[in-house]
């Protein structure tokens, strides 16, 4: 397995909160809008429609580079991991200038044993008197890996960062007889990029570590001919609307449609229309993509509850 460990982007209890502020604003308390969809079309050039169908992997970039890198040289590359997969069925990456999509298959699975990781910060708080604390350079490998396989990162990077946060049960796999001063030690501090953190490492639970084969199928072999793939294979053609669905579309072309359900009639037509076209897209990617008119858009439709 690669001991390489990535950075994880996103906090389980900040996401809860930014779920109520990206819901319905109808939604909270007093109003009377407890689902509604939001219908936006923006218009994509070709360059930013590759930048937009070939993935940004942010945290697995170099573990992704690595792997097409192998697949496309070799035919193949393998990658064991008990976390997220850096790369899925149905990506799409750039490699020497060629396009590829992805392949993956599961050949292996085996439990491992790992350690819950827990931190907590609060921008007003520092370590107690008496409290243990650890300057993260002076942390055995391990030790800073489990660290960062759980700190939000994303959060820091600019401005102050987050008032404060609690993310636990973060599964890290100590590597075989590697030394750890976190481990059993309770709950201590680490000054990290300047901040204190509360950490713990503690409980133990199983977790599976899959092996998995990626293999890579040549889509283009520059980026015009990928252009043509993606127009020919993942746009597709909104020509057949009625007025009223032209309507809303063009109102989603201009800005963010909102409509509380239940909806009208022509908002609830369109969105069956997108909802098929996702539905029957053989594409990992997740947005429609449509041409309209002779301009290629991407779709978001979403859906608010609170």
């Amino acid at each position: 397995m690669s001991s390489e460990l990535s950075r994880r982007s996103l906090l389980g209890g900040l996401a809860a909160g930014s779920a109520l502020l990206s819901g319905c604003l109808g939604g909270l308390p007093g109003n009377s809008c407890p689902s509604s969809y939001s219908l936006e079309a923006t218009a994509l050039s070709d360059p930013e429609l590759v930048d937009t169908v070939t993935q940004d992997f942010h945290e697995h970039a170099d573990t992704v580079s690595r792997l097409v890198a192998t697949a496309a040289s070799e035919g193949e590359a393998t990658y064991s991991t008990y976390r997220h997969l850096p790369l899925d069925s149905g990506d799409y990456v750039e490699h020497d200038g060629a396009y590829y999509r992805v392949e993956r298959e599961r050949i292996e699975t085996r439990e491992r044993t790992a350690r819950e990781v827990g931190i907590e910060y609060d921008r007003n708080e520092s370590p107690t008197t008496g409290a243990t604390v650890f300057d993260f350079d002076e942390l055995p490998k391990a030790d800073r890996e489990a660290f960062l396989a759980a700190y939000p990162s994303e959060n820091f990077e600019n401005g102050d960062g987050p008032r404060g946060f609690s993310v636990g049960g973060y599964a890290y796999v100590y590597p075989d007889g590697s030394e750890s001063r976190l481990v059993d030690a309770g709950t201590v501090w680490i000054r990290y990029d300047g901040r204190p953190f509360e950490v713990t490492v503690g409980e133990t639970r199983t977790v599976t570590e899959e092996t998995n084969r990626y293999t890579l199928e040549q889509v283009g072999e520059d980026r015009a001919a990928f252009v043509a793939f993606v127009h020919g294979e993942l746009v597709v053609p909104l020509d057949d609307l009625s007025d009223a669905e032209r309507a809303v579309f063009e109102r989603a072309i201009d800005g963010e449609v909102d409509e509380c359900e239940p909806l009208s009639d022509d908002f609830a037509a369109l969105k069956d229309r997108l909802d098929e076209i996702s539905e029957n897209r053989a594409t990992g990617y997740g947005a429609p993509l449509v041409e309209y008119e002779g301009t290629t858009y991407e779709v978001d439709l979403i859906n608010a509850v609170v």
